[in-house]
């Protein structure tokens, strides 16, 4: 709903590239691949590889092309092996109409969409996903997802009850493929130097009492030496890496999130009075020198260099912190130099905290109203869920070019259609743990990212420091095991709004965020008064708010 989780991006791709270090194991199994014998919605025999006489069928698209991707000699997003091998395997063609800089992408989407000349299938997010709807410009694909999805990807889309099939439906229709990733990636944690803890004499933090009490000790006894700690990390976009979603979901606050009030209504996170308890406290924090004054005009990046600098020794983050940004920190010319820990989130009261996350949606996949074979489509969705499970040799093609072999090139990026598990990594935090305390891979059944996490572990504790990064995620009591607890506990608070921005959210959302953010800022920074708080939620109530809380409401209504 709320666009606070700019960086949380970046962690995703973190989580992929763990991901497909996983891929490269021998042991085939194949049973999910999809028919390809049936035939298209119009009428022409969808193709085979094994068919003679097949049909190649052609799909055009458009690519946004990632930067980080080695290419291999006269390889490029329009001619490679990733696509050589859909065409070799499938029989389909993909054709780009153009391939952008990954940061004109959306400019350059919106540009095409505004035209109206789109191709056969391409990504969106969802606003212009509801664009597309209001233009009548692609196609009701609730018949074709219902002949042509295979069923492990009806599977794939069940796990969370089908909030992300719904979140891709106009009016009982369904109108995209949610490009689906685990709600529960996007959980907070409470990442603290475990080394300056023992220094000072300071327990793991139980309560948010806790927390306030280690900020507080951290900045006056300067357990790094270096005349200048602070409390805990902050940036100036607030939330994200190194943000405060953690600290606030301590004081049972869910900014940018929508949540259910005692009435059965739902209700904005940010304006309800714990948000102004929580600001009021770091507020204070701010004053007594906890947090560094410069946050404002900081990013994740600058942040990292007061960690790496030993100024300080503790973070809200994901559960992939580890890689990202602490690695660099915590790591340096192959020796630990910073010993971190990940504990559960912490509540100021007897009520366990719970941590918001999200729909777990990375875009969507839409069809154009003029495409001739959008079953193809389907067969290039139901490939990408059957290459999680398939480890034939030749399948490898689809993440490390014609090579077969993980050369760090990440051509995994190529593929048109990429998702991940809705249950992944949560169902990881109960097995990995006793997989690693057991020394028994046997216990992973051939799950080949939980393999991949298992071999760096090994490796780390042979002396190899590039598997820190898998233990602090992987190993008992990690952040996945941490992911599974929250789930055992009922500490997940899920954002009740999952649907298109509405009218008002069109029109208003903006204005209204950049308010939100503006306002927090100046409250932490003291160079307003906590009241201001009360101000800022009668303004954002009266600019637009009121009527996006009603035109919410009535989405909500509808899907009881």
């Amino acid at each position: 709903m709320k666009n606070w989780k700019s960086t949380m991006v970046f962690g995703l791709l973190v989580f992929i590239l763990i991901f497909v270090s996983a891929c490269n194991s021998s042991d085939p199994t194949n049973s999910n691949s999809p028919s390809h014998s049936s035939k298209g919605v119009d009428g022409s025999a969808s193709t085979s590889p094994a068919d003679t006489n097949k049909k190649l069928v052609e799909l055009t698209t458009v690519r946004g092309n990632p930067s980080d991707v080695k290419w291999d000699p006269g390889e490029s997003m329009d001619k490679n092996a990733v696509y050589d091998a859909y065409e070799k395997d499938l029989g389909i063609r993909i054709k780009n109409l153009w391939v952008a800089d990954s940061k004109q992408m959306e400019q350059k989407l919106n540009l095409m969409i505004a035209s109206g000349d789109i191709p056969d299938f391409f990504q969106v997010n969802q606003m212009q996903l509801q664009q597309l709807i209001e233009a009548d410009m692609i196609m009701d694909i609730t018949s074709v997802f219902e002949q042509y999805a295979s069923a492990d990807t009806k599977e794939w889309y069940s796990k969370d009850g089908g909030n992300q099939i719904q979140s891709a439906k106009a009016e009982g229709k369904l109108m995209a493929i949610p490009l689906s990733d685990s709600p529960y990636n996007s959980s907070a944690y409470i990442w603290i130097r475990k080394d300056w803890l023992e220094k000072l004499n300071l327990s793991a933090p139980k309560t948010m009492q806790d927390v306030l009490n280690i900020s507080e000790q951290f900045t006056k006894q300067d357990p790094g030496g270096t005349g200048k700690s602070y409390g805990i990390t902050l940036q100036k976009d607030l939330f994200g890496a190194y943000g405060l979603t953690g600290f606030f979901n301590g004081y049972h606050a869910y900014p940018g999130s929508w949540k259910k009030d005692a009435e059965g209504k739902l209700v904005y996170g940010s304006i309800q009075p714990e948000m102004k308890t929580a600001l009021q406290q770091l507020q204070i924090m701010y004053k007594t020198g906890q947090i560094d004054p410069e946050f404002g005009t900081k990013d994740h990046d600058k942040v990292n260099e007061l960690v790496a600098g030993n100024k300080i020794g503790m973070a809200f983050g994901d559960f992939w912190l580890s890689a990202w940004p602490l690695e660099s920190a915590a790591i340096k010319d192959g020796k630990m130099v910073q010993d971190w820990e990940v504990y559960p989130l912490a509540s100021i009261d007897s009520m366990p905290a719970k941590t918001q996350v999200g729909l777990g949606v990375n875009g969507y996949v839409v069809i154009s109203k003029d495409c001739k074979n959008p079953e193809a489509v389907f067969q290039l969705l139901n490939q990408w869920i059957k290459l999680q499970s398939s480890q034939e040799k030749e399948d490898k093609v689809y993440f490390f070019g014609k090579d077969l072999k993980d050369k760090g090139n990440l051509y995994f990026k190529i593929n048109p259609i990429i998702m991940f598990p809705q249950d992944g990594n949560v169902q990881a935090g109960e097995i990995l743990p006793k997989a690693i305390e057991a020394n028994d891979p046997g216990l992973l059944n051939n799950n080949q990212d939980m393999l991949g996490r298992y071999d760096a572990i090994q490796k780390y504790k042979q002396g190899d420091m590039t598997g820190w990064v898998n233990w602090l995620i992987a190993k008992p009591g990690g952040s996945l095991a941490i992911m599974n607890q929250y789930l055992k506990e009922d500490r997940y608070q899920m954002n009740q709004y999952f649907g298109p921005p509405t009218v008002t959210m069109q029109e208003k959302k903006t204005i209204l965020d950049t308010k939100e953010k503006e306002i927090f800022t100046k409250i932490i920074m003291n160079q307003v008064s906590i009241d201001e708080f009360d101000k800022f939620v009668a303004d954002w109530k009266s600019l637009g708010g009121d009527k996006i809380t009603k035109e919410v409401n009535d989405w909500y209504e509808k899907q009881k």
